[in-house]
């Protein structure tokens, strides 16, 4: 049922009719946002929501979701609603509804939205905006948060009563360890005002972690002890002692925890030349003729090597000595190994990067300072990629198998990567390239990027994600290793082998 907000808060601020929260902008305070803040108040509150100066924290270069969805007015990345809307999009007002009239918030009520039928239903939180629409995010380097808050909406995934919904949303921003404490309080806050987290203690909430060590680095106290963490790091097994990095300590948890593809941009897509996918169905027809055979190395990488960027010793081992954790020491194995092989490319650095990984056979996608993004490079650009790291799951393991469109190989069997790779024959590898077609996207964005490949959208990684999270929610007791066996999508869902035609590429679950 509606609540109301102290007298006067439209004015200034908006009013949560769900829970008579009045909110304000930066500049605001006050029970109705009636004090205006200047000088050293509003320079300590901008402070604190990591913004250098007043100047940056008032600028109207800070964006609103969803641009305020044509209900309220963006002021410095804050939406300031129309009476009777709220939300940090203004996308829920109150409406009556049941038998009695009761109350109750409905996204987009002017506009005839309807939630999907295939779920989920996700309840996104509206949180004190010093938790969410505050925060500076003018230097964010990676906004698979922002996107995906929107998409929930974009793609009517969203539902405005809680009681409607089978998973609960925290739109927090987790990219790096000092955003721990936001969610610590935002579970402390909704834990207090609202009923859903101490229903089930959590286990049907989720958060978006994209920071280098998913839960490790964003995780505070035993309240998020049952969250659901979509993040890209799947190390489930510690390798601390074995590096003598306490960073290297297990993140990911099997039961809960989903692990997401990284989200390229689109100057990063264009960069590595990816946006002359293999995968697309003219390829052959209109791509430069120096790309269109597979004549480049057998064996690709290009990139650091040793963390601090010296060059790597080829004489004994270990081969970067004052970073021994960085990569899991796998980047510096393979070069150690196979730096002059022959067919092989371990390179520190290539001016011929995209050229090669349109031409090369197999990619090495290997872990940085936590997750690494060349596997998924590889994937989008048609390089079958090569992934090693005992213990890490990859994006959709175990919902998808990456060695039916890629090569997994063990740490252990590093020195023999040339044998493992040159059994692999044409008709498996013809194999793995038309499983990868498919598998590709999956891995890519293309709701937000646009399409490349020649895809309709309908399978990227944020659909894929509302599919897993709608077939957790029809089977919360299923272990994610029988998901696939006890919700069998049509036509063979992330399977992909055999998917040669785009179009024809399975939908993840029904």
């Amino acid at each position: 049922m509606a609540v109301q907000c102290h007298q006067g808060c439209t004015l200034h601020g908006v009013c949560n009719e769900e829970l008579g929260r009045c909110d304000c902008p930066r500049t605001r305070a006050g029970a109705a946002c009636e004090v205006q803040l200047t000088g050293e108040p509003l320079k300590q509150r901008c402070k604190s929501m990591g913004f250098s100066g007043i100047s940056s924290c008032t600028s109207e270069k800070n964006t609103c979701p969803n641009n305020c969805l044509r209900r309220g007015t963006c002021v410095a990345g804050f939406c300031l609603c129309q009476p009777g809307f709220f939300g940090n999009d203004c996308g829920l007002s109150m409406v009556p509804a049941g038998p009695n009239g009761t109350r109750t918030p409905v996204v987009l009520s002017d506009r005839g939205y309807t939630p999907r039928a295939a779920g989920p239903r996700v309840y996104i939180y509206d949180l004190p905006p010093e938790l969410t629409t505050w925060r500076n995010d003018d230097r964010l380097d990676r906004w698979t948060t922002r996107h995906f808050l929107e998409m929930l909406t974009a793609t009517g995934a969203r539902v405005g009563d809680p009681a409607a919904a089978d998973w609960f949303y925290l739109p927090v921003r987790l990219r790096s360890s000092s955003d721990g404490h936001v969610l610590r309080r935002a579970l402390e806050y909704v834990q207090a005002a609202q009923p859903w987290f101490n229903a089930t203690g959590g286990k049907d909430h989720f958060v978006l972690a994209v920071g280098d060590m998913g839960r490790l680095e964003s995780e505070r106290g035993p309240l998020s002890a049952n969250v659901t963490f979509v993040s890209h790091w799947g190390l489930y097994r510690s390798k601390a002692e074995q590096l003598q990095s306490p960073h290297w300590r297990a993140s990911h948890r099997n039961a809960t925890d989903i692990v997401l593809p990284v989200y390229l941009t689109l100057r990063k897509l264009q960069k590595f030349g990816i946006l002359g996918s293999r995968h697309h169905p003219k390829f052959a027809t209109v791509a430069p003729p120096d790309v269109r055979e597979r004549n480049g190395p057998l064996f690709w990488f290009a990139g650091r090597v040793c963390q601090d960027s010296s060059p790597p010793r080829t004489d004994v081992w270990p081969n970067c000595p004052k970073a021994m954790g960085y990569s899991a020491m796998t980047r510096q194995a393979v070069y150690f190994h196979h730096w002059n092989r022959t067919g092989f490319a371990v390179l520190r650095g290539d001016k011929q990067y995209a050229k090669h990984m349109l031409t090369a056979k197999f990619c090495f996608g290997p872990m940085g300072g936590g997750h690494g993004q060349r596997q998924f490079q590889a994937a989008l650009a048609g390089c079958v990629p090569v992934v090693i790291g005992d213990g890490v799951l990859e994006a959709w393991e175990p919902y998808l198998d990456w060695n039916d469109f890629g090569v997994r190989v063990a740490e252990a069997d590093i020195p023999r990567l040339h044998t493992i790779l040159g059994a692999i024959g044409p008709e498996e590898y013809a194999r793995k390239v038309r499983s990868l077609r498919c598998a590709a996207q999956h891995m890519a964005f293309s709701s937000v990027t646009g399409a490349y490949m020649g895809e309709s959208g309908r399978f990227d990684a944020f659909e894929t994600l509302l599919a897993v999270l709608a077939a957790r929610a029809r089977h919360p007791d299923t272990p994610p290793e029988l998901l696939r066996q006890a919700d069998p999508p049509p036509a063979g869902g992330l399977r992909c082998v055999g998917a040669g035609d785009l179009a024809a590429c399975p939908r993840p679950w029904a």
